[in-house]
């Protein structure tokens, strides 16, 4: 009998207290591009009982943003809720109808933008892209994803200092890839990464100091550039 009265109790303690009652919602992890968005949404979580939050509501309300990936949400008692984001990455944009479409990886649609300036993304040509909405997949050709994904590969590691500004794929039997004022010949979609990497170290070679002009590693053996004069 006692337990039970001593479990009445405090359970009208936890519901009527406001010793349980959430005084700050902490957004962890770096949300550059979602953070703000799952602050505001998540205000009202201030004044609610920390014991009886709902999170997956919480989670399903903070995935709405198409640049969140995870939500991890714990509490810090009595009165602090922390929610814990890791984002989706920009990788890409392709350009239509005036425009900017910013892709990740795997051509799923993060961002509808009139300008990307001075945001490390690679621009790219020659896709169709599909009337999604945000969040959604925007590319059903299984070639082009790949090679989104496989490029993306070559983004992250890039060893050089040289930014990769655009690359077309309008034709996968003549993929070119620009790098400032180089362009790069890369022929078909095979062997990809072993073809990049010669293009960005001839780039970097500072004994063969090509800054502008273009750099043929499209096919089997040593690659052929062609400096113009600036």
């Amino acid at each position: 009998m006692t337990i039970i009265v001593l479990f009445i109790v405090g359970t009208i303690f936890a519901i009527k207290s406001n010793f349980f009652i959430i005084k700050k919602v902490s957004i962890l992890g770096n949300p550059v591009m979602s953070g703000e968005d799952v602050k505001n949404g998540t205000e009202n979580l201030i004044g609610q009982n920390i014991l009886f939050i709902n999170k997956q509501n919480i989670i399903s309300n903070a995935k709405k943003n198409p640049y969140v990936e995870n939500v991890e949400i714990s509490k810090s008692y009595p009165k602090q809720v922390n929610i814990k984001i890791s984002e989706k990455e920009g990788i890409y944009y392709v350009e239509k109808d005036g425009y900017k479409y910013v892709l990740d990886n795997d051509g799923n649609l993060l961002e509808k933008t009139d300008s990307v300036e001075n945001r490390s993304l690679v621009n790219v040509k020659g896709i169709d892209l599909k009337d999604v909405a945000l969040g959604q997949k925007m590319i059903d050709d299984s070639r082009v994803l790949d090679f989104l994904d496989i490029f993306y590969q070559i983004i992250k590691i890039n060893p050089t200092n040289y930014k990769i500004d655009y690359v077309d794929i309008s034709d996968f039997t003549n993929i070119k890839v620009y790098v400032g004022e180089v362009e790069g010949r890369l022929g078909n979609d095979e062997n990809i990464p072993d073809k990049m990497n010669k293009l960005l170290h001839i780039i970097q070679n500072p004994d063969i100091g090509i800054v502008k002009g273009y750099v043929d590693v499209g096919f089997n053996g040593t690659p052929v550039y062609y400096k113009e004069e600036r």
